[in-house]
């Protein structure tokens, strides 16, 4: 044997010995020692197979027992963009005896999203305004406020200025820049875009909201040929929905047994505030609580379901708060009795001024208690209405919701949303 072959021979026989030594060492180690067979014992009774090893963690609910955390909560962005021209005012009615239904179904998706909804309304250039707009807002009450402020009018020729409607949409409102928050827009009309020489050019803003991941669903109302090419277009390119309903919306008036007390239940409701700050802000939001006391029975419903469905329950089982929330740096002390005492005497409602402080503190507690049963009344109701709807659903669809949730369905699923 040479000597190149007696050099690998000698290593090869280190290495091996080597080898042999560390799995020595390393069998002495508590991990290569077998698992030893558990000695079998008696078994346990109901009531100590309950109790869980001082280390062992007790097990925990199924997924859909669980509650989500407020922050775990997908998130829905939607922005409706509506033509609120003269030829418009039937969806337009509709739409405002609608939004809480259409919000309490989105609300349905598990696991519950969070919602948000923005407003953009437009006409055209020569009408009493281009565009309005109201920026994206979590408290429904406000949107509905907001909503209730479109009228329909102007117009007169077809084309719209719905580059304008469809542009302050993507660019002016507060979409959240987290590409996994699902983000729409309803560009609802009846009449093709305007095509004028300005910043506003609607196949540009198209191009816009697929880039910043804003998915445009469209309703065409009516049967124009122009608003169905625009339509479509901005659709496919955004991978969102189009379709056709008639002029009016097609809304569907749903009447069922409870609801003329659900609405008188609902209008007591609102009546059941104390709201502090300065004059003009006490009468702002008794203006906003008295529009809720007198929604027509449906929406009323509609409210109610949405309210106990994202607001979830308070501390022992109690019903969610149908109270409209405070704006203005205002509080309801009927909600929060304990701010009484930092209350400014000039901020007090009229209510409370010139009572002693025990006379204050027994009316708050009297219609904090007063509400709480209401509320709880309320509740009841709707869940007995949501119940009926279920037996004795309408044989025709509402047209309008439907369309709305045809594209919260497909562009949910893609979160991970289901309805």
């Amino acid at each position: 044997m040479d000597r190149k072959s007696l050099s690998r021979a000698a290593l090869s026989a280190a290495l091996v010995t080597a080898l042999s030594a560390a799995l020595a060492l390393a069998k002495e180690s508590p991990i290569f020692k077998p698992v030893e067979k558990p000695t079998p014992t008696k078994t346990a009774t109901p009531a100590a197979q309950a109790k869980p090893a001082p280390n062992q963690q007790p097990a925990q609910p199924a997924p859909s027992q669980q509650q989500v955390p407020a922050a775990a909560r997908p998130e829905i962005e939607v922005v409706f963009v509506l033509d609120t021209t003269g030829s418009m005012s039937g969806l337009l009615e509709g739409a405002k005896r609608k939004i809480y239904s259409i919000a309490s179904r989105i609300a349905q998706g598990r696991p519950t999203p969070h919602l948000k909804v923005g407003l953009v309304a437009y006409r055209d250039v020569g009408d009493d305004y281009v565009t309005k707009r109201f920026d994206l807002s979590d408290d429904l009450d406000t949107v509905f406020a907001n909503l209730r402020k479109f009228e329909a009018g102007g117009g007169g020729d077809t084309p719209e200025h719905v580059g304008r409607g469809l542009g302050e949409a993507v660019s002016k409102l507060s979409w959240s820049q987290n590409r996994e928050v699902m983000k729409a827009i309803f560009l609802v009309g009846d009449a093709p875009p305007a095509q004028r020489n300005d910043d506003w050019d609607f196949k540009h803003w198209a191009k816009k909201a697929r880039e910043k991941h804003i998915v445009v669903n469209t309703v065409r109302c009516g049967g124009d040929a122009g608003t169905e090419v625009s339509w479509r277009f901005v659709a496919k390119l955004t991978d969102g929905t189009f379709d056709s309903i008639d002029q009016g919306g097609g809304m569907v008036a749903v009447a069922t047994p409870y609801d003329a007390e659900l609405a008188k239940v609902n209008a007591e409701l609102s009546t059941k505030t104390l709201y502090t700050g300065r004059r003009e802000v006490q009468a702002e939001n008794m203006a906003r609580a008295a529009s809720m006391g007198a929604l027509a029975p449906e929406a009323a419903a509609e409210r109610i379901s949405y309210m106990k469905k994202t607001r979830g329950r308070g501390a022992a089982g109690a019903p969610a708060s149908s109270a409209p929330k405070a704006v203005g740096g205002a509080v309801d002390l009927v909600e929060a009795p304990s701010a009484l005492a930092s209350v400014k005497a000039d901020e007090l409602p009229a209510e409370l001024k010139g009572m002693s402080k025990e006379a204050q503190v027994a009316k708050v507690k009297a219609l904090s208690e007063e509400k709480k049963s209401l509320e709880k009344k309320a509740e009841a109701l709707a869940a007995e209405r949501e119940a009926w709807l279920t037996k004795n659903a309408p044989e025709k669809e509402d047209a309008f919701d439907a369309n709305v949730m045809k594209g919260v369905k497909a562009q949910a699923a893609r979160h991970g949303i289901a309805y």
